[in-house]
């Protein structure tokens, strides 16, 4: 018999896909927790510990994957020429913004600026 916290875990994995809201009074029985799966239209396979829908309808949802599902993702890593194709973009559109705001350049604090980076 799946415990309390797995059956929770294998909700919440499962919401990825669905919803089915657990009720704050329901999250440490195990009994209100299966009513609920069973109210949804899904059944809990204790031996397989995993739901599956009464109809056929889409995936059914292991312990294994729920615990998969949970992990944070992996952040991509940029490649060197997306970052050199980004850092282009930026300096497009900064060159743009000032040829289209040339009276930009006539202003004091960008003087004072240009003259220090010399």
């Amino acid at each position: 018999m799946l415990t309390a916290p797995e059956l929770v875990k294998l909700i919440k994995a499962h919401n990825i896909l669905s919803k089915i809201t657990i009720p704050n009074k329901a999250k440490n029985n195990v009994n209100e927790l299966v009513k609920l799966i069973e109210s949804k239209n899904y059944s809990v396979d204790h031996k397989k510990k995993s739901i599956k829908p009464k109809v056929k309808r889409g995936k059914k949802i292991t312990l294994k994957q729920a615990e998969e599902l949970d992990k944070p993702k992996p952040k991509k890593e940029k490649t060197e020429a997306q970052k050199e194709k980004t850092k282009d973009n930026q300096r497009k559109k900064i060159i743009k913004f000032i040829l289209d705001n040339t009276d930009i350049l006539n202003d004091p604090e960008i003087k004072e600026l240009h003259k220090g980076l010399k």
